[in-house]
């Protein structure tokens, strides 16, 4: 007899699955982390695991579609009437401290994997072309309200703006004693600055 599959445990083993995941990509990295260790990590067998995911790259190309959706939803929920630098820090604006990037810093591993990996690199770009469009929304909308320098091509900077906001998690590993609220305030100001309009 062929057991059912109730949806709502099923997504939930899964996502368990994944967060197991996600702590030995963290401390082993996408290519170190073996699935032995995955499955060691989330309590399961290699058979029950499979029976979830079909691989390591399955995994990871899940990990990667569900961290850029939540960092697309970041943004989707502003409305355009707030301020531009407020939906453009919006993810930024919504952690408490270093802690709560933590979960960012997934994204090194898979721009790395993506170097390797042409799936992994069609999701990042799928997505981001996502993130940017609402990026380019806003700040044409900044544009139209005498907030953002019309001059600015907008398609353009929301890449570079990519780039600044995917960068901020690095910094305390880069950097000892980084005070977290300070260091938004200056991406803050950095970015304000940057898109203000020329006197």
């Amino acid at each position: 007899m062929v057991r059912k599959v109730v949806p709502e445990q099923h997504e939930g083993k899964r996502q368990e699955i994944l967060a197991a995941a996600h702590r030995c990509f963290l401390r082993q990295g996408l290519q170190g982390a073996s699935i032995s260790m995955i499955c060691k990590e989330a309590g399961m067998s290699p058979g029950h695991l499979y029976h979830y995911f079909p691989s390591k790259d399955a995994i990871i190309e899940q990990m990667a579609n569900d961290y850029l959706t939540s960092l697309h939803g970041h943004f989707s929920v502003h409305s355009q009437d707030e301020k531009t630098a407020t939906i453009l820090l919006s993810e930024l604006w919504s952690m408490k401290g270093w802690d709560d990037l933590s979960h960012c810093r997934i994204l090194f591993e898979l721009l790395a994997e993506a170097g390797r990996n042409e799936r992994i690199r069609t999701i990042l770009k799928e997505n981001t072309d996502g993130v940017r469009a609402l990026l380019t929304k806003a700040l044409t909308t900044g544009q139209t309200r005498g907030e953002v320098d019309p001059d600015l091509d907008p398609k353009h900077t929301s890449a570079v703006l990519v780039a600044i906001l995917d960068a901020a998690p690095m910094l305390p590993l880069m950097t000892a004693d980084l005070d977290f609220e300070e260091s938004r305030k200056l991406v803050t100001t950095m970015i304000s600055r940057f898109l203000k309009p020329q006197q």
